[in-house]
C-alpha cells in the first residue's frame, strides 16, 4: 500500500511539473499591446548587425546579396528564441543571420496589460557587398 500511495504523490507531482512548464510556455503572439523592442532601440539592433555581420566567403564568391528574412521569438525576459530562417538566400548568409540573432542583446519584451508577453518577431537581415 506505501509502495502504491507514493506512486501516486510521485505522477502527482510530475503531472504538476508538466502542467506548469505548459503554462510557462504559453504560445508566443503575433502582435502585442506594447510591442518588443531591441535595447536602444531599432538603430542599436541595426548597428548591431552591421558591427558583427561576417559576411560569408562562400557568399562574396558568387556575389550573392539579398535579405534573409529570420523569425524568432522574443521571451519574458528579452532573450531571443525558437530562431528559424523564413526565407533564405543561401551562401551561408541563412546560417550567419540566425548566428546574429542567436548572439543579439536581449530586447525589452512585449508587454499586454502591463505584464510581459512572448511575441514572435520576423526582421529582414540584409547582405549587401560594398
Amino acid at each position: 500500500m506505501n509502495k502504491f500511495i507514493t506512486i501516486l504523490a510521485l505522477s502527482a507531482l510530475l503531472f504538476v511539473g508538466f502542467s506548469y512548464e505548459a503554462k510557462a510556455q504559453e504560445p508566443a503572439l503575433k502582435v502585442a499591446e506594447v510591442q518588443p523592442e531591441p535595447v536602444g532601440g531599432l538603430k542599436s539592433f541595426f548597428e548591431y548587425l552591421e558591427t558583427n555581420l561576417q559576411y560569408p566567403q562562400e557568399a562574396k564568391n558568387v556575389r550573392l546579396e539579398g535579405r534573409v528574412m529570420v523569425r524568432f521569438v522574443v521571451e519574458l525576459d528579452g532573450s531571443l528564441k525558437n530562431i528559424e530562417v523564413v526565407k533564405g538566400i543561401g551562401g551561408g548568409c541563412d546560417e550567419e543571420a540566425v548566428r546574429l540573432i542567436k548572439n543579439a542583446p536581449k530586447w525589452l519584451p512585449g508587454k499586454n496589460a502591463g505584464k510581459p508577453v512572448r511575441v514572435e518577431v520576423t526582421r529582414p537581415i540584409a547582405f549587401k557587398l560594398q
